[in-house]
């Protein structure tokens, strides 16, 4: 037995990528965090695994899961005991890429620089990549030289993104654009994670209003100052004005939805260490 399980792992390693080990791992009841040593190693991964169900003594139970994953294979040669049921065999489906785990994939922050909107998302930074999240945020991965505008829409495309609402954010063109974008791919509610700071007004009617009427205001002082000048010189102000009418037309009903939304406080959220939004985020991804 112990000869053939040593032998088991060029099986495992061979036949399971990273991903399926995971799935393997958490149907044996184990923790990958306590498994795994080194992830994107699918070969020190199935070494780990198999050591790890060894010193539990479950040298059994690790075979039979892999019988149910591929039942074609024959695992008797390995130490598989023969009239132990496999358990439930699944159906063989085609190959396809496999998913990253939660720790590869990426999770936007959408916020306003500057003030207490910043030192928010300092500190849910840092709280999310102790715990293994690839946290994207501007300032530390937009890189020199980069498109503003692009990295804006990449926010919108997003699986998951953490939006730190505050008044700078509803005035500011960058940050608006960025909701905008995100609000104009589907499923809006599932993907965005909203922290709405104090000084954010828009519980009331009449609050929201003034930020309609704020970018009513933008859009006529842009329009009369783009008449001040010939049209051959208006590259890229029309772009501009299209943008800030985007936000006119989109921000009531932003705004709405996220007061809609039960977004808690900044401080519930930073006394619980900011555990329900990232077992929310674990949810959505």
């Amino acid at each position: 037995m112990a000869d053939g399980y040593r032998l088991f792992f060029r099986e495992l390693r061979g036949s399971f990528n990273q991903t399926e080990m995971e799935e393997l791992c958490l149907e044996l009841g184990y923790d990958t965090g306590e498994v795994f040593t080194q992830l994107g190693n699918p070969s020190r991964m199935a070494q780990d695994l198999q050591e790890f169900a060894r010193r539990r003594g479950q040298e059994q139970e690790l075979l039979k899961a892999v019988a149910a994953a591929r039942p074609h294979l024959d695992l008797t040669p390995y130490g598989l005991e023969s009239g132990l049921p496999p358990g439930p065999r699944k159906p063989q489906l085609p190959d396809k890429p496999s998913l990253p785990p939660l720790k590869k994939k990426k999770v936007y922050i959408s916020y306003a620089w500057g003030g207490e909107s910043e030192e928010f998302v300092n500190q849910l930074d840092q709280m999310f990549q102790e715990k293994g999240l690839n946290i994207v945020r501007d300032k530390r991965d937009l890189g020199y030289k980069g498109s503003i505008s692009e990295f804006m829409r990449e926010i919108g495309r997003a699986g998951a993104i953490i939006v730190v609402i505050n008044d700078k954010y509803l005035k500011s063109p960058n940050c608006m654009f960025e909701l905008s974008e995100i609000a104009g791919h589907k499923d809006f509610r599932d993907r965005v994670f909203p922290v709405v700071l104090s000084d954010a007004d828009i519980y009331k009617p009449v609050n929201r209003i003034k930020y309609v009427q704020h970018w009513e205001q933008e859009i006529k002082a842009l329009d009369e100052a783009m008449k001040t000048v010939s049209s051959a010189n208006l590259q890229g102000f029309r772009e501009e004005i299209d943008n800030y009418q985007t936000i006119r037309n989109t921000i009531s009903e932003l705004t709405f939805i996220l007061k809609d939304m039960n977004t808690l406080t900044p401080e519930m959220h930073q006394d619980g260490d900011f555990e329900v939004i990232y077992t929310e985020i674990q949810r959505q991804l």
